[in-house]
């Protein structure tokens, strides 16, 4: 049983086993009678002395394991040889130098390459094996680097962030087996284009829209065939249809009553008992103009945007967001998804909800109800900010009937086709203009067999440079530079789901890492982490 347990420690003698508190200490020696040169590999029987290492292993049942090993020191005999002594190893037991028993150290490595340092370090501490942070990170530094071979037949490339807005990576991957073939520190095509030299053999290179990879490909491979990812095509069309609802957001009639989401919308909770109720919206126009008026006042003047943002204490991005936009109303287009969403909350407190919360109240709470809110409503003095909000509350509704909900025009859900009817029944007479068969478009980008030729698509390219809207004008014209890639992603069946798996596990990696790692850490955690 315990050859069993210690299998590397059946080339010595194990003379004690010793229990101390958390920690176990075995005490033993070798039995070799000569051992080989390191230098000239000469075998020696010569002792020259011994001394007594202490090598730390696995832990056993929750507690610390020490070898306490008795080894010898031997004489070279060959004079020429560099080495006048050396010290016997054990295999799979001493390495030069080294205070941890091999079996250890590969735990330790298998630990820091999925935690990073710090992670990796406490959980050490939990298996009874404690070691620091700084020790982990020089293992993972002394393990081999990872070296590419041939490119494989279906490469795929995408770019992650070292510092968002700034540095950014890329990632190669092998399409057919998943496996993470190489980390480039930048994303330029030089870059890339210098990689697929030095590795030849691409067939097929799956990647997104970037201009960048797609020139570094036709002039490294240009036999090479470039698939543009579905998703990335549908994440463009979506964000050129958002823009040109947005930019005719006018069209949108004013609504003949007010919705239950702007009446129950309100500033703070205790606005319904004092009659006030404010639409959220309203309070986020307020703001917007507010600061598009406090940041033009210093761009103006010349002032940098760095130094308004300090002044102002905004983020440079929201800053330029503001300078650039000419009107309040331009600097909302730029809105996240997450804004884009009402809360969840505030769809359950519709007036319905609201009357059969009061039903137990008696009928004079629900008459003091039913005859309080319109005349609330009715008594509102007009504000602008307020009448804004509600437009953009609508113009948004409008996004939404065309965002990606996982159903196509034809499988919408009653709630989507409820959106839709009144977004329809709220457009003036001078409605937007279509975008040119927008769901032509997007049923070809679902992944069935039957997928579009070339010739529908550049049908459908023609129809939306027909249109008149200056973003689909711009989204056809990039798919049209872009074309064999569009083509080649709507017909065959390679993607880009990997590689964006990939780079999202990245991202876990970096957060592991605290912003401690450089890059050649990060690249052997990505490429050498199970």
């Amino acid at each position: 049983m315990f050859l069993t347990a210690f299998s590397h420690l059946a080339s010595v003698v194990v003379e004690e086993a010793k229990v101390d508190g958390d920690g176990v200490a075995l005490v033993a020696r070798t039995v070799t009678r000569e051992a080989a040169c390191p230098g000239c590999g000469a075998a020696s029987g010569r002792v020259h002395g011994v001394y007594r290492r202490r090598l730390a292993d696995l832990a056993v049942a929750g507690r610390k394991v020490v070898i306490d090993l008795l080894v010898r020191r031997f004489l070279c005999p060959t004079s020429a040889c560099g080495h006048r002594t050396f010290v016997e190893q054990v295999d799979g037991l001493t390495e030069r130098f080294a205070r941890r028993t091999p079996p250890l150290r590969r735990t330790l490595e298998k630990i820091a390459l999925a935690l990073a340092g710090r992670p990796a370090a406490r959980l050490a501490g939990h298996l009874s094996v404690p070691t620091s942070a700084n020790s982990l990170l020089r293992l993972m530094r002394r393990l081999p680097d990872k070296q590419a071979g041939a490119a494989p037949r279906v490469l795929g490339v995408d770019d992650f962030a070292l510092k968002k807005g700034h540095v950014y990576g890329t990632i190669i991957l092998d399409m057919e087996t998943g496996e993470r073939v190489d980390v480039l520190p930048d994303r330029t095509a030089e870059t890339l284009t210098a990689w697929l030299r030095t590795h030849p053999g691409a067939e097929i290179v799956c990647r997104d829209r970037a201009s960048a990879y797609a020139e570094a490909v036709r002039t490294a491979c240009p036999d090479a065939v470039q698939v543009a990812d579905r998703f990335h095509l549908w994440k463009n069309l979506c964000e050129a249809v958002e823009k040109c609802v947005a930019t005719h957001r006018s069209c949108l009639a004013e609504p003949a009553e007010t919705t239950p989401l702007e009446v129950t919308a309100m500033r703070e909770p205790e606005a319904a008992d004092r009659g006030l109720l404010e639409p959220a919206e309203g309070l986020r126009v307020i703001q917007r103009h507010e600061r598009h008026t406090a940041v033009h006042a210093l761009y103006d003047k010349g002032i940098q945007i760095q130094v308004i943002a300090e002044t102002l204490g905004l983020d440079r991005k929201t800053v330029r967001r503001y300078a650039h936009a000419a009107t309040p109303d331009d600097a909302s287009l730029a809105t996240g998804p997450s804004q884009l969403r009402p809360d969840p909350f505030l769809l359950s407190l519709s007036a319905p909800a609201l009357e059969r919360g009061l039903h137990g109240l008696g009928t004079a709470a629900r008459g003091d109800r039913r005859a309080r809110l319109p005349r609330q409503q009715a008594d509102r003095p007009p504000s602008p900010a307020r009448d804004t909000g509600q437009r953009q509350t609508r113009t948004r509704q409008a996004q939404r009937t065309d965002r990606p909900e996982g159903h196509l025009a034809d499988h919408r859900t009653p709630r989507q086709d409820q959106r839709v009817q009144r977004a329809q029944a709220q457009t003036t007479p001078r409605p937007v203009p279509r975008a040119g068969g927008r769901h032509r478009l997007r049923a070809r980008l679902r992944p069935d067999d039957d997928r579009a030729p070339s010739q529908d698509l550049d049908k459908w390219l023609s129809d939306a440079e027909r249109t008149g809207l200056k973003p689909l004008r711009s989204l056809a014209r990039g798919l049209r530079q872009d074309f064999e890639a569009v083509t080649a992603g709507l017909t065959l069946e390679w993607s880009s789901g990997k590689v964006e798996g990939n780079v999202n596990r990245v991202k876990r990696i970096k957060r592991d890492g605290y912003g401690r790692a450089g890059f050649d850490l990060l690249r052997r955690q990505i490429l050498l982490a199970d």
